[in-house]
């Protein structure tokens, strides 16, 4: 019995100690915190960056501050606040856990979750060989246009199409040509197992849960209710697909003519062996890729599936559209990269549809790399960052009207296209997105070929589609399906 009370006892100081210490002072207000689980029970299951910039910020303002298990966090919304963390150096750390090692061989490597001079090297070194081949440059649109071309092959023989993924094989195999050199065709074994998996990642991952990634012994415990068992069988399986392309390239290197990204990288691999600078390494490539098809294929993908959802549910905007394609390029030729500048209506279109439904909502986790200050608050070295963009591209001060879906916002009184500084779908600052250039010349290819060749409209019977995304580490629309007319 005395055992039992010696227990309680020792359990109930821990607890105090705990509930006492766990937010530190000058901390941001938030919601409550309990000792050990901190504030995670009082986070949303879903569509966290709505409850961010809605009831949050109206209780707590702008810059919240949160508890995961004894680890500190904020949540930041607002443009202002949003803004000045993404551009002040000491917020662009990564989240340094059992997570992010779990997925990058027990290191850190590649780019998404890494910082400091490793990331800052890799990050030029890929900006630098992408640009080699063609990252984002108009003569791109040659690759981009083969997948076109093969989709609308597709498309032409059906008179309805399921739009859920409808772009992963195409915006995939984009990221392959120019990390691989390699396209397949859009029924290739290979490349869909690539598509399911990241897929599933994608999915799998915002589903897993949060107490598990405060307590990682979880995962070990009861792998399949955390799922950590599933995500490392998906994230395997694409690192085997990468792991087989990058042996390949092995076989037929040629140090003087790199074709690609991964022959660019093991040359650079080689020449850190030899001289004994070893931060260029196959698991750091392996990661690398896999970066890039992630944070690629299923953005690219849902952004366009949104742009179609959009122009069924306003037709009139889908004829404007078409006008102006008609107008400018015609119907003898696809549109080029070119005549986006003469395209304004098209420009802002796009730019409503990433500004109303933008599918990275909150960004990927920063860290804070020193001890700071924000909004007159303390922010301690190690707290966790999430940054919501939803909010900026919501924000009804800005906006005036952001439930809305209305192109005209993008165009002055001649109707010129007009960027808006406060659509930083791609984020802003150190941490932009490396393929910005590639993802907006993908979708602009892509969205104006498409709308040139047909008429898409909402099958008889069908409900009008759901623009409430389905929750996830992107937001994805829900499945709908489209009817096809051709035009020309």
């Amino acid at each position: 019995m005395m055992d039992i009370i010696i227990a309680l006892a020792v359990i109930i100081v821990i607890f105090v100690y705990l509930w006492t210490n766990t937010t530190p002072k000058n901390f941001p207000p938030g919601p409550p915190c309990l000792p050990v689980l901190g504030s995670i029970p009082f986070l949303p299951r879903k569509y966290l960056h709505c409850v961010m910039a809605g009831s949050w910020m109206d209780k707590y303002g702008p810059v919240v501050g949160l508890m995961f298990g004894t680890k500190k966090a904020l949540g930041v919304s607002g443009a202002k606040a949003v803004l000045e963390v993404l551009r002040r150096d000491e917020f662009q750390g990564r989240v340094d856990n059992s997570r992010t090692r779990d997925i990058s061989f027990n290191k850190r490597l590649g780019i998404i979750f890494t910082d400091g001079p490793y990331w800052l090297q890799m990050k030029r070194f890929s900006l630098r060989h992408l640009k080699d081949f063609g990252f984002g440059k108009a003569d791109m649109g040659g690759l981009i246009m083969q997948e076109v071309e093969d989709l609308v092959i597709e498309m032409r023989s059906k008179d309805t199409v399921q739009m859920y993924g409808l772009f992963k094989i195409s915006a995939l195999n984009v990221i392959s040509g120019v990390m691989s050199g390699m396209r397949y065709a859009r029924d290739d074994e290979e490349l869909q197992a690539l598509v399911n998996n990241l897929d599933e990642l994608v999915r799998r991952s915002f589903r897993s849960g949060k107490i598990s990634n405060i307590f990682p012994i979880l995962k070990r415990l009861f792998p399949r209710i955390t799922g950590s068992n599933e995500i490392m069988y998906y994230i395997k399986n694409a690192y085997n697909f990468i792991q087989r392309k990058i042996t390949e390239h092995k076989q037929v290197l040629n140090e003087n003519n790199p074709r690609d990204f991964i022959d660019a990288y093991l040359i650079e691999m080689q020449k850190g062996n030899s001289n004994g600078n070893a931060i260029f390494t196959e698991e750091g490539l392996i990661v690398t890729c896999h970066d890039f098809f992630v944070a690629g294929g299923d953005t690219t993908n849902n952004t366009l599936v949104f742009c179609l959802l959009y122009m069924i549910l306003h037709p009139q905007v889908q004829n404007a559209v078409q006008e102006e394609l008609d107008s400018v390029v015609g119907q003898d030729r696809r549109p080029s990269v070119e005549d986006r500048q003469r395209l304004h209506y098209v420009n802002a279109v796009i730019s409503e549809v990433m500004r109303i439904n933008p599918v990275v909502p909150l960004t990927v986790p920063h860290r804070v790399t020193k001890d700071t200050n924000l909004h007159g608050y303390t922010i301690p070295k190690d707290t966790m960052v999430l940054i919501n963009l939803w909010s900026v591209h919501h924000d009804r001060g800005h906006w005036g009207d952001p439930e809305v879906f209305r192109p005209e916002r993008f165009l002055d009184e001649n109707r010129n296209f007009v960027k808006d500084e406060w659509i930083i779908s791609f984020g802003a600052g150190k941490r932009m997105c490396l393929g910005e250039a590639m993802a907006r010349n993908t979708i602009f290819l892509f969205f104006t070929s498409l709308l040139q060749e047909f008429l898409f409209s909402l099958p008889e019977d069908d409900p009008p589609p759901q623009t409430l995304p389905l929750p996830g580490m992107t937001m994805a629309p829900q499945p709908f399906r489209v009817k096809i007319t051709r035009r020309i």
